[in-house]
Formats: structure tokens, sequence, C-alpha cells
């Protein structure tokens, strides 16, 4: 994991000194090595102070920060192909690269034992064999197992190419203006340089190619392959899962003696954790919440009844005072129903910091794979399972910015690494070689029966495998505590404009409950946060 920021002049000056702007904006993304590449040359060293860009001049620069946790501390970033003729920048983790790596290395320097490296000598493998820099990016992210977010340069042809894994899970953004084009993994890191609204998004999937510093429209590289269902009894859904998430969780797990789980005591997390016990020396849950929360309650016995250590973050009303606005300048939004959830996992990423911890697990992804909303049995029973299927697709795309890059930016605020095992491109694939009917039923009260039925079979207790858990905000008790706070600071219903509620009302709505799933659901007011909440938090914003 890291820091990936670049600038490119459109009119010939000095952008070296922006670079270092944008790497100090989002520091804690790279506390272990710094590197920038300009003008053919490579410099690293210790950090992003002692690059002292501020004595540089360069009209091109793209700059790194390290996370180390592949290849110790031999591994600072940028990399050059043996050619010399490509540089390349990379966040994420590759999880297939030893495989990769023995395959080319007769043919390749390798100066490191990173994932990272291996990368641009396979691009370079694929650039001989086709000689269209865009098509190798394209044929080398086809052969990726893991999730990535890559900033290449061409430096004969002076062309970058920004790309970004199949689902997003690790951001990149990039804006513009008449000077500069440029680009980071953070949108922080943009404004530094004053670059403000519009900020973009690399999408999913996809390749930015700038030419000199235009940005060309964006062109789809990789996607999710298309499945037709095999799997129509429980017996072999269950097998087919449990081959693929034991595979996922390995190889997130590899070479790994201590890590810690965002824990909320529902079943995703709790398999999870579970697993991982059985794969890791030491294995630390983390969960947070209001004093007395239903998700605090069931953490503990869970925890208790499966041998499980946890560490546990209570939040007074004072302290989610105090967090909110450091959690929107985190997350870079102020939606009411991302704080509500970035609330408790940015309490427990916050414990995990003080441990030392520098991998967490997270179970998202789950709920959308296997059907775990309250709603999906409502939209099978009123639209049938070929729409349900859509929207769970939509669901599954739309994850990158409705979940991804959040819990991407909390725990990359504390340097921590977080890695995805839900998202596993096998497990996605088996996800929907399932028949949906076997995970959900007409008004269905669990949903997502497969993914319970392999809990219960690796020996989770079925009362834990098949407990009904409240929605993050509302196990938590953040939803009530953030509408108290808001109340305590003078934000109530008598506060809101009908002319607020029309800004309200043209904002994007993000998360399926609040996009779709409130029609489905009797109590609705659940599912979308109060105005008056919004308008406080936005208030927030305007401050500053």
């Amino acid at each position: 994991m890291c820091g990936i920021a670049g600038v490119l002049s459109k009119c010939g000056g000095n952008v070296a000194p922006l670079v270092g702007s944008m790497l100090f904006s989002m520091a804690s993304r790279g506390p272990d090595g710094a590197g920038v590449s300009f003008e053919g040359k490579v410099i690293r060293s210790e950090s992003v102070a002692d690059l002292e860009l501020e004595m540089m001049t360069a009209k091109s620069v793209i700059g790194h920060s390290r996370l180390a946790i592949v290849g110790g501390t031999c591994g600072t970033q940028p990399f050059r192909s043996c050619d010399g003729r490509f540089t390349l920048e990379h966040n994420g983790e590759i999880y297939n690269y030893k495989e990769l790596k023995a395959r080319i290395k007769d043919r390749h320097t390798f100066l490191t034992e990173t994932d990272s490296e291996v990368i641009i000598h396979l691009l370079e493998e694929h650039f001989i064999s086709c000689h269209n820099f865009l098509e190798a990016v394209k044929r080398t992210v086809a052969e990726l197992d893991g999730v990535y977010a890559l900033a290449i340069r061409d430096e004969k042809e002076n062309t970058t190419v920004l790309a970004r894994d199949r689902l997003g899970v690790r951001p990149m953004y990039y804006a513009e203006n008449e000077q500069m084009v440029a680009f980071a993994s953070e949108r922080k890191a943009l404004w530094a340089v004053g670059l403000k609204e519009p900020t973009l998004r690399v999408l999913p999937g996809h390749a930015l190619v700038i030419e000199g510093a235009n940005t060309q429209p964006q062109v789809q590289i990789a996607g999710l392959l298309p499945a037709r269902v095999i799997h129509r009894t429980m017996t072999s859904a269950v097998a087919a899962y449990e081959k693929a998430l034991i595979a996922a969780m390995k190889k997130r797990t590899q070479d790994v003696q201590r890590i810690g789980i965002i824990f909320s005591g529902g079943i995703d997390s709790v398999l999870v954790a579970y697993l991982a016990s059985k794969m890791v020396p030491e294995v630390i849950c983390y969960t947070c919440g209001v004093e007395g929360s239903s998700d605090l309650e069931f953490a503990r016995q869970i925890a208790d009844t499966l041998g499980l250590k946890l560490r546990v973050n209570e939040l007074s009303q004072d302290k989610v005072e105090r967090l909110v606005p450091e959690i929107i300048r985190v997350i870079e939004e102020s939606n009411a129903g991302q704080i509500e959830v970035a609330l408790p996992v940015y309490g427990a990423v916050e414990l995990a910091k003080k441990d030392g911890i520098r991998i967490m697990l997270t179970g998202q992804g789950a709920d959308e794979l296997f059907g775990g909303y309250n709603w999906y049995s409502c939209v099978a029973e009123r639209e049938g399972y070929r729409k349900l299927r859509r929207r769970m697709a939509q669901d599954l795309s739309l994850l990158y910015k409705e979940t991804l890059e959040r819990e991407d930016k909390i725990t990359m605020a504390h340097s921590i690494e977080l890695r995805e095992p839900y998202l596993d491109m096998f497990v996605i694939q088996t996800s929907m070689e399932i028949d949906l009917r076997l995970n959900i039923r007409s008004s269905d009260r669990f949903g997502k029966r497969v993914h319970r039925k392999l809990a219960e079979k690796l020996g989770i207790p079925y009362d834990v495998a098949f407990r009904v858990k409240e929605a993050a905000q509302h196990g938590s008790g953040m939803h009530d505590m953030l509408e108290a706070v808001a109340r305590k600071n003078g934000f109530d219903e008598e506060a809101i404009t009908a002319h607020y509620l029309t800004e309200l009302q043209s904002k994007e709505k993000m998360g399926s409950s609040q996009r779709y799933g409130y029609l489905f659901e009797k109590e609705s007011k659940l599912w979308v946060a109060e105005p008056h909440v919004q308008m406080y938090l936005d208030t927030l914003v305007q401050k500053g």
C-alpha cells in the first residue's frame, strides 16, 4: 500500500515542489520510504522530506510514498523497466507475483523482492510482443491476481497511463486546469495544489491515457467475467464457495504473523476472523460502538464463544463529536450515511494502530455477493430473481465509491493495509455461479444462506452463523449518536428549510439502502439519514 502523486505541466512550468505538497498531504499512506521520477531520473529516499523536491526543477514528475508490507525495506518506488523506457508506481497487492516472477525472472534484472516490481517487467514483456503501450497495460493487468492502482510512464513517448483494478478497491483521482494535469491516491492531494472540483476518478477496470499533459477519454481494460449458474444444490454451492474462500484467505495471510480484523460480530467479519485464526499466529479483532450497543454486546459474546481475542473501543458523545470533522477530512466525504458507517470503522482501526497492526482484514462485499441486505428478498418477490441479480451486480459495481474508497482512506490514515477476501476474483466468480434461490428466499429474514451454511460447516455455531445483524450504523449506535450530536449543536427539524431540502434531494445517493433499498422497507426512515444531521455535517464542511 502507498500513496501515488503526479503532476504534468501544460506550459513547461516547474511542478516538482507541487508533488512534494501532494505527498505531504497524505503522508500516512507511505511512512516507510519515498521516491520520484522526472526527466528520466529516479530518486529514492527514506522520506518525502529527504527528497528535497523544493530544490528540483521538472515539468513532469511522478512521486510515491511507501507502506512496506511485501519485500521488506528494499522496495521504494518508482520502478524502471530494464531498458529504462517505462516507469511504474503501484498501490495495492498482487497475490500471484511469485508465480509471475518465476516465469520471467531469467529475462529481467530484479532489484527487490516486492510484488510491485514484477508488474513493470511483465509490462515490458508484453510491450515487446505487441509494441502498443495501452495494449501492453491491458495484457499485464489481465494476469494480475490482486488489487491495484497504477501510474505508468512511457518516457520515450511522453505518455502516462493510469489504471485501476476491476472493482476499484484501490483509489485513483485526477484533475486539471490550464496549467497542469495531476493525479493522486486521494483528493486532498489534488486540493493541496489548488485543483478543486471537479476531481474525477479513474473508473474501476479502466485506464486514463495522458499524452503529454492532455487527457484522453477513459477506456475499459478489465472487467468481471460473465458467469453462468452451475451450482443448483446447497451441497455443491457450499463446497465450491469453501474452496474459493479458503484460497482467498490463504493469499491474504501468506507470510503474515500478526493481523487485525475489523469485527462487528456479524457473520461476514466472524467468518473472516475464524478462518484467519487457523492461518495466522496472532489474530486480534477490533470493534467499536456506543456503550450498550448491540454490535458491542454480540461481538463480545461471539469472540468469547469462538476463542477470539477482541479489543473494544467505546465512543462517548463527546468523542464522536470530536471525531466527525476528522473523519470528514479523512474520507473526503460528508454524506451522513457514509459518516455513520465510517465512525465505528475508524474507531476499530484507531485501536489497531495503537497495537502496531500493519494489516487488517474486512468482511466487505459479502452482502452484495451472497444477498445479505434485507430488501433483496423483497426485490426477488416483487421483481423476480433476474432483476435482483442485476441490482446486486450494480451494487457490486458501485462498491468502489460507496464503501471501498472510504475504508481505504480510513485504514491508510493509520498506515494500515486493508485486505478484502470476499472481493477475491475467484470468490466473486463462484458467487455468480450459485443459483440465487439458494441464497435468498421469499420473505427471507436471513439471506446469504450459502455463506451462512459454509460458516456452520466450518464449525461456527448455528446461532452465530444465522444471527440477523442490524446495519452497521444502527448496530454500533452511531446513527442515533450522530443525531444527538447534531441536536446538541442546534440542528433539528426546525432548522431545515425548503431550499435545503431541495438541495439535499439533488445530491447523489450513496449505498443501495439510499439508492433503492428504502423503497422495499416498511420503515424507510431507518435507511435515510435525517436532513438536520446532513445539514450539521454540511455546515462543518463549510467551516473548513
